[in-house]
């Protein structure tokens, strides 16, 4: 008897310059032997060892430096003999996390041109089949490298569709640089991910018994293996701790590795104390990867940071989890790396499947294929995203400052801030910068005026604000385009607000509220309903920002507007009589989940209005019914000053307001003796209490 895992057969890509471990089973006492060799057909290397009482056996071979040539590894036992033929050496790269990272090529709109363009390449890829019963599984509750798998060449198409697109983007990215570079090599990566997993299930419990402090917080959140309870959660039997290690993982034990490709997270948004510690998952889940997986002194983890996403009742939760990878890699900056990713639309060009998964796992590849480029390859430039570096309020202005981890030269022209033009949202394709908030001492957040004053530093303000206390970006769970770039990648993610969470401060967190109808350009909100009435409803998709009243019509106007743009509010042209010069025209935002209406936490609204020679405008308020009753409140705007050309600004007051749930606001214009029924809305500033 002779039996190997499945990660040791033919058509292989083991590391280079390394150890390569095989073991396996074989008769009690046997006398195994394993050789490598190459085209010369003598050996490169030897092994030989004894097989234990119950059969175990491990040999442990040197590789070759990578090259194009491939090579056979011979294993014998007594009589049986297992050869392993067309073995390529280069550099192998485990890519592992949740959905995003398992969301196959066949998921990608433009897959069919992108797995043509890979022919000519050295890529191979080692994919890890899931268990016997999917979610619902038998899991092993001791580690087992029982778990089949198959190598295949990046050009078996059907294999691809259904492999990781971004590792597949990524090892193009990396094998296309080191061509380009003169040093071209085999590149490969295993496939071993799962959707719904947290960062738990991918850490082997050996690791967790060692792990202090974190293994009581770990046992506290149920996040340790519990023997009497294993494998009874149903169809949640594969979110288990240590349960994806147990058969995913344990089966690549004796592979070396140049790193890791991460893309996980979105389990630990849920649930608070899951984030507030996933630093210190990061941390342990690398330890003990390093231990068993490293080809080299350097081990990096390269991570892609989690995409907008309603998360439970926390606005924030997506931007704390980030947080814990852009600290993990400002404190270990040779560690870990990461890539922001909120910049991408949630593109989806057909139906089956939702926007947590944005189809842009190419680019994403790519991007992790730029860090590993001057990570590990020898390429000169930039290393990482550019990370907040502190603060200071000046005047009525925070002033924050940023810096690259591992890098000692300053922010430059190459490397400094600048506002992307990737994601563009509004018509004209102004420069405007999204995701930015300031806050007072009240912590309510507000869209922040930004100035860029230089390559390292950003100019927050407010009108509203005199005195700002703290700034954001990127923070809020449905904050989708953020589009400030540093570099070759978009700027990391901040808060100055830095109070962390303990046991006697169990709720301080920052709350952010998007709120688009405050920009005139931007025609729809990726809004959130998961009404908890509806279980089996998900509905987390683009709505319009701006809805029209009866008898009128909205749209967003770039001809009539002093600034980037307005909404044109109009009599429907069905409802037009040039002989009546009077009319009641309106347009309305409906709230949702994530576009909360919640005027009680501001003292005004500004804002201009077009056509105010002949206009009086009010702010129409409606509450959510309460006792069979509907409240609403209706609230005038009043001018503080002329402009020009017919143009106005005005102020709506806030003081006052009853309390409830506004599900919807009117702006209403009264228009006598004209002939123009129409009224454009601009430049809206909320004050803050």
């Amino acid at each position: 008897m002779l039996k190997l895992p499945s990660i040791y057969a033919s058509g292989a890509l083991y590391q280079q310059s390394a150890e390569l471990t095989i073991h396996g089973l074989t008769d009690a006492g046997a006398v195994v032997d394993a050789e490598l060799t190459g085209s010369a057909d003598h050996p490169f290397s030897t092994a030989r060892v004894t097989a234990d009482e119950n059969g175990a056996f491990a040999l442990t071979m040197l590789c070759p430096a990578a090259s194009m040539e491939t090579w056979t590894i011979t294993v014998t036992a007594g009589e049986e003999c297992h050869v392993m033929t067309d073995i390529l050496f280069g550099d192998l790269w485990l890519a592992s996390g949740q959905s995003n990272m398992e969301l196959s090529n066949n998921f990608q709109p433009e897959m069919d041109d992108f797995l043509a363009s890979l022919g000519g390449r050295q890529i191979r890829v080692y994919h890890v089949d899931n268990i016997e019963g999917g979610c619902g599984g038998q899991f092993p509750y001791e580690p087992t490298d029982e778990a089949p798998g198959k190598w295949r060449e990046i050009t078996d198409r059907d294999f691809m569709a259904w492999m990781s697109a971004a590792g597949t983007a990524f090892v193009k990215e990396v094998y296309d640089y080191l061509r380009s570079a003169g040093q071209e090599m085999p590149i490969g990566f295993i496939n071993s991910s799962w959707g719904g997993t947290g960062i738990p299930a991918w850490i082997p419990r050996s690791a967790m018994d060692g792990a202090g402090a974190l293994l009581t917080r770990m046992k506290e959140l149920g996040a340790y293996p519990d023997a009497e309870k294993w494998n009874t959660r149903g169809d949640t039997n594969f979110q288990q701790p240590t349960c994806q290690y147990n058969w995913k993982i344990h089966c690549l034990v004796g592979v070396k590795l140049r790193g890791i490709l991460w893309y996980q997270g979105e389990n630990e948004c849920w649930g608070e104390p899951r984030w507030r510690i996933y630093k210190d998952y990061l941390n342990l889940y690398h330890s003990a990867y390093r231990e068993l997986f490293a080809a080299c002194d350097d081990f990096p983890m390269i991570c892609v940071l989690i995409y907008p996403w309603a998360y439970t009742k926390g606005d924030c939760y997506m931007g704390y989890l980030n947080q814990a990878f852009i600290d993990a890699a400002r404190e270990r900056p040779d560690t870990f790396y990461f890539t922001p990713i909120s910049d991408l639309s949630p593109v989806w060009g057909f139906i089956g499947n939702h926007p947590i998964h944005p189809a842009h796992k190419y680019e994403v590849g790519r991007r992790l294929g730029l860090l590993a480029e001057t990570a590990v390859y020898g390429k000169s430039g930039q290393k990482q995203p550019a990370v907040m570096d502190g603060y200071e309020v000046k005047d009525n202005r925070i002033l924050v400052h940023f810096s690259i981890p591992g890098q000692n030269e300053p922010m430059d022209a190459a490397t400094g801030i600048r506002i992307g033009e990737e994601i563009v949202l509004n018509p004209k394709k102004q420069k405007r910068p999204i995701g930015l908030y300031i806050c007072g001492a009240s912590g309510t957040y507000v869209p922040a005026d930004c100035e860029i004053i230089a390559p390292d530093t950003l100019a927050l303000s407010h009108p509203g604000i005199e005195a700002p206390v703290h700034a954001a970006y990127g923070y809020s769970s449905m904050e989708e385009g953020c589009n400030l770039w540093a570099g070759l990648y978009p700027l990391a993610y901040f808060r100055t607000d830095d109070k962390h969470w303990n046991a006697e401060n169990t709720d301080d967190i920052i709350e952010i509220e998007c709120k688009p109808w405050l920009d005139p350009t931007r025609t729809s909100v990726w809004t959130a309903d998961l009404r908890p009435s509806c279980g089996d409803l998900l509905d987390v998709f683009y709505r319009p920002v701006w809805k029209a009243s009866c008898g009128c019509e909205v749209a967003h106007d770039r001809a009539f507007t002093l600034a980037d743009g307005s909404i044109r509010i109009a009599l429907s042209a069905t409802e037009y009589d040039p002989a009546v010069r009077s009319s009641v025209i309106g347009a309305f935002v409906d709230a949702h989940p994530y576009n909360r209406l919640d005027l009680q936490k501001y003292t005004a609204l500004h804002l201009r209005m077009l056509n105010c020679e002949h206009t009086t405008l009010s702010l129409v308020l409606t509450y959510r019914e309460k006792d069979g009753i509907q409240l609403t409140k209706t609230i005038t705007a009043e001018k503080t000053g002329d402009l020009h050309h017919g143009w106005a600004e005005y102020a709506v007051s806030l003081e006052g307001i009853p309390e409830g749930e506004i599900i919807k606001m009117e702006f209403r214009a009264v228009l006598t003796d004209t002939y123009y029924h129409f009224v454009n809305l601009e430049g809206f500033v909320l004050i803050p209490r």
